[in-house]
């Protein structure tokens, strides 16, 4: 398993945890339900028709730009994916998925 990191977030790890209740403020302003405090590392799921894993600092394998987290807003609620932009122009980019997923995997706590 991997270490909690946010590709990009450099310094203590009171730095990165910070960051990333930031980032769950964010989600819960926008779509009015804050985010569970999982933190997940990947998330096999159905993107689009088509089977996919999406990974913290990897690519994601639907838009492009380096994923940053990914949320679970709860029991029959969406994940939510939060990457830089394709063009790397942008770090806010969120998007809303389906709450179906085949296998979740969190990273180490």
């Amino acid at each position: 398993m991997t270490a909690f990191y946010i590709p990009g977030v450099s310094g203590a790890p009171s730095v990165v945890e910070r960051t990333y209740g930031e980032m769950r403020r964010q989600i819960e302003l926008e779509l009015g339900s804050r985010p569970n405090i999982h933190r997940i590392a990947a998330l096999w799921i159905r993107r689009e028709g088509t089977d996919c894993i999406t990974e913290v600092g990897l690519p994601d394998p639907v838009r492009g730009g380096t994923v940053l987290a990914i949320f679970d807003l709860g029991s029959h609620q969406p994940f939510v994916v939060w990457r830089h932009a394709d063009d790397g122009t942008s770090t806010g980019v969120r998007e809303v998925l389906g709450h179906h997923a085949y296998s979740v995997t969190v990273f180490d706590a």
